[in-house]
C-alpha cells in the first residue's frame, strides 16, 4: 500500500515543491514513513505503509552506488528470494526486491512473486527506470512530455501538476460513448497519461533536451502450454497453486483479515480457504441484508447462507443507504492532506475519485473492514477472467483443439433423435454465428452515438476496436488489460480507505497455469468452470458447486423508488453544471444535452437513452472536475501546510 512518485526533466535545477505535490496524493498509500530524494534532474519519494507488525521495516527510498529506488512492494515469496541470493533476513521486502534486482538484474522480476510497482534512478546515465508486477495489481501512471516526465501510483498526482497538459484522449472519448471496449494496457482517459504496462519495463533516457522512451517485458501470460498425463492431476496442480496463493497473501499481513463474499464460485472458494486456515476473518457482501430485503428464489445471499452455515462465520451486508459522509475514513485522508472538502458537493466530485464502477460499494467495504481491524481485504476478481474461467464451445476451436469441440458438440446431443444432423447444426451455429458475434467489435448497451459531434466521429468510424475476447479468448483479454480497471479502482479506493486487496486468482502462477492448459477442462457437457468445480467439490456446498450463473435478485424485492426522478434530477443538474461547454463543444452534441437536461421525467422508451447520457456526462464532469480542481486543492493543501 506505498505510495511511489517523482520526475525526471531536462532541467538541471531540482524542485521540492514539485516533489510534494506528487507527495500529498500519495499520502494515504503509506503512512509508516516519507523519504524524498533529490538530484540534478531528478526528483523521487515513497510513502511507506507495513502491513505486517512481525515484517522488517527498511527505508522506502535508498541508494546503491550509483542508483536511487523507490520500491512499493509486497512480496509473497520472499523466503525463496532470500534463499537464492543468502541475503539478510532483516531486509524488509522493499529492501529485498532492491538487492535481489541489484545482483540479478532487473530481468530477474520475472521470478518475483507479489504485488510491486518502483522506480530506479541512474545518476551516472540520467535514466529512470519503472517496473510493474506481472499482472498489474499494483497501479503505475507516468505523465510524458517532449522534456518532462513525472510518474505516481495516484493519476490524480499528475493532473495535479502545474504545467501538464490533461487534455482529453479522444480516442479514449470516442470508444466510451460510443459503448466500444476501452480496456487497453496502458492508456487512460488523458491523452499524456499514461500506465506502466504489467510485467512492463520502461526507460527514460535523458538525451540533450529530450526524452526517449524504451519498453520492453519481462514476462508474457500463456506463452507456453502445459500437458499433465490425467486430469486429475490438471485439478490437484490447480488446487494447489490457488490454496499456496492464499495463504501466501494471508502470511503477508498479520492481525484480522477481510474478505468480499458475493455468493459466486470465485470469492465462495477463497473465503472457504481462508476461514479453514483458522485466521479471524471478517466477510462483507454488495447484496443488502435479509433483513432489509427478503429473500427470493435464486437469491446470491441463499449461497452466501449456504457458506457461512458450513463454515460457521457470518457475512456483513451493504447498506440500503451509502455515503462517504465528513467522517469516513476517506475524508480523514484528504483532510490530513490538508484538502479542503465540500459538502455540497456529490462524493466522486469531493474526493475527486477517478471514473469507476461501483465506488461507493468499494468504499462501503473497505471501510467497514478496515473498523474491523482488517488490513488487507481479498476479492476474487480476476478468478472468471481466466481461472475459473467460463469457457464456451468456440473457444476450443479458437485454440485449435478442434477434436475436443466435436466431440464436446457431440455430447450435447445425447440421446436425441437426428442426432448427427443437430451436432453439425451446432457446429455451424458456434463456426458461424457465434464466432461472428465474438469477432464483432464489442459494443454495450451504453452505445449513444448521437451524443458526439458528426466531424469528430467521422475522425475515428475506422478505428480498430477489440473484439469480445472475454467471451473466447482469456490470454489475449488479459493481455490486452482486461483485468485493469477493477485493479486500478480498489487500489485507489482501498488506500484512501485503510486497506490493501489481495488477488489471489491473479498471482502469476495462477493465472498463467490456469490459460496454459488444454481449454477443454473447462467444459463437460453443458457445464462450464467444470475443472475449477471439481477441484474444489469437496469444500463447496452443493449450492454452490452446481451454480451456473450468479445474479443479484435481491433487488427484486425493492420498492420503487416514487422520488427517483427528483435524484436523478439533482444528480443530472450538478453534473451537467460541471461541464464546460466551450471545452467539450468540440466533441459532444450540446443540442441534445441542452434538451436532456430540461426534460422532465422520461418515459419507459425514454429512459434507457437518458440514462445513457447521464453515465457519460458523469463521467466527463468527473473528468473534468479532476483536471481543475486537483491543482486547486493542492494549491491550497501546500499553502496550507507551509503555514503550519
Amino acid at each position: 500500500m506505498s505510495g511511489i512518485y517523482g520526475y525526471l526533466r531536462s532541467s538541471a535545477e531540482s524542485d521540492e515543491t514539485l516533489l510534494k505535490r506528487l507527495e500529498l496524493w500519495n499520502r494515504a498509500y503509506g503512512n509508516r514513513g516519507c523519504k524524498q530524494h533529490f538530484s540534478s534532474h531528478f526528483g523521487l519519494g515513497c510513502n511507506l505503509e507495513k502491513l505486517s507488525d512481525n515484517a522488517p521495516f527498511g527505508s522506502p527510498v535508498f541508494q546503491i552506488e550509483d542508483s536511487v529506488y523507490a520500491i512499493d512492494a509486497l512480496l509473497y515469496n520472499r523466503e525463496e528470494l532470500l534463499q537464492k541470493g543468502s541475503f539478510s533476513a532483516e531486509l524488509s521486502d522493499e529492501e529485498l526486491l532492491v538487492h535481489y534486482l541489484n545482483s540479478f538484474g532487473i530481468g530477474a522480476l520475472a521470478e518475483v512473486n507479489g504485488d510491486f510497482s518502483g522506480a530506479i534512478l541512474d545518476l551516472k546515465t540520467n535514466q529512470l527506470t519503472l517496473f510493474r508486477d506481472h499482472i498489474g495489481v499494483r497501479p503505475l501512471y507516468y505523465y510524458l512530455e517532449k522534456d518532462f516526465t513525472a510518474f505516481s501510483t495516484d493519476i490524480r498526482a499528475l493532473t495535479a501538476l502545474p504545467s501538464a497538459d490533461t487534455s482529453i484522449n479522444e480516442e479514449w472519448l470516442y470508444k466510451s460513448v460510443m459503448g466500444l471496449s476501452t480496456i487497453h494496457p496502458t492508456q487512460t482517459e488523458f491523452s499524456h497519461i499514461f500506465c506502466v504496462p504489467p510485467a512492463g519495463i520502461l526507460t527514460f533516457r535523458l538525451n540533450d533536451d529530450s526524452i526517449t522512451v524504451c519498453t520492453k517485458a519481462y514476462w508474457t501470460i500463456g506463452k507456453k502450454k502445459i500437458r499433465l498425463s490425467s486430469e486429475k492431476e490438471y485439478q490437484e496442480k490447480l488446487r494447489e497453486l490457488i490454496s499456496d496463493a492464499v495463504t501466501r497473501r494471508l502470511s503477508a499481513a498479520s492481525g484480522p483479515f477481510g474478505a468480499e463474499l458475493s455468493g459466486g464460485l470465485d470469492s465462495g472458494v477463497i473465503d472457504i480457504l481462508l476461514n479453514r486456515t483458522g485466521r479471524k476473518g471478517f466477510y462483507f457482501s454488495w447484496s443488502s441484508s435479509p433483513e432489509d430485503l427478503p429473500l427470493v428464489p435464486k437469491d446470491e445471499r441463499l449461497v452466501i447462507q449456504d457458506i457461512c452455515n458450513q463454515e460457521n462465520i457470518s457475512c456483513s451486508y451493504l447498506p440500503r443507504t451509502l455515503t462517504l459522509d465528513s467522517t469516513s475514513i476517506i475524508a480523514n485522508h484528504m483532510r490530513d492532506a490538508g484538502f479542503p472538502l465540500s459538502d455540497a458537493d456529490h462524493e466522486s466530485f469531493r474526493y475527486l475519485l477517478t471514473p469507476s464502477t461501483n465506488i461507493l460499494q468499494i468504499c462501503e467495504t473497505a471501510q467497514f473492514l478496515n473498523r474491523s481491524g482488517a488490513k488487507i481485504v481479498f476479492t476474487g476478481h480476476g478468478g472468471d477472467e481466466g481461472v475459473s474461467h467460463r469457457s464456451r464451445p468456440y473457444e476450443l476451436f479458437h485454440y485449435h483443439e478442434y477434436y475436443r469441440f466435436l466431440r464436446l458438440l457431440w455430447s450435447r446431443t445425447h440421446g436425441k433423435k437426428h442426432r448427427i444432423a443437430k451436432t453439425l447444426k451446432a457446429c455451424y451455429d458456434n463456426l458461424w454465428k457465434r464466432r461472428a458475434e465474438y469477432h464483432d467489435p464489442l459494443q454495450t448497451f451504453l452505445s449513444t452515438p448521437d451524443l458526439l459531434q458528426p466531424e469528430f466521429a467521422a475522425r475515428f468510424r475506422k478505428l480498430k476496436t477489440l473484439r469480445h475476447l472475454f467471451g473466447f479468448d482469456p490470454v489475449a483479454y488479459i493481455r490486452n488489460g482486461g483485468s485493469r480497471f477493477r485493479l486500478e479502482a480498489v487500489a485507489q479506493l482501498g488506500a484512501y480507505n485503510g486497506v490493501r486487496y489481495v488477488v489471489p486468482y491473479l498471482d502469476y502462477r495462477v493465472v498463467d497455469y490456469a490459460v496454459s492448459i488444454p481449454r477443454y477442462l473447462y467444459l463437460r457437457g453443458f457445464r462450464n468452470r467444470f475443472i475449477f468445480r471439481e477441484a474444489f467439490k469437496d469444500l463447496m456446498p452443493k449450492s454452490l458447486y452446481i451454480l451456473q450463473d450468479k445474479r443479484d435478485t435481491s433487488m427484486l424485492n425493492a420498492e420503487p423508488d416514487p422520488n427517483w426522478f427528483e435524484e436523478f434530477r439533482k444528480n443530472r443538474e450538478e453534473c451537467f453544471a460541471k461541464l464546460s461547454r466551450e471545452k467539450w463543444s468540440r466533441y459532444l452534441n450540446f443540442e441534445l444535452l441542452d434538451t436532456w437536461i430540461n426534460q422532465g421525467k422520461p418515459t419507459e422508451e425514454e429512459q434507457p437513452l437518458c440514462e445513457n447520457i447521464m453515465h457519460h456526462v458523469s463521467t466527463l464532469a468527473l473528468l473534468e472536475t479532476i483536471t481543475t480542481k486537483a491543482r486547486e486543492v493542492t494549491d491550497a493543501a501546500l499553502k496550507e501546510n507551509a503555514s503550519k
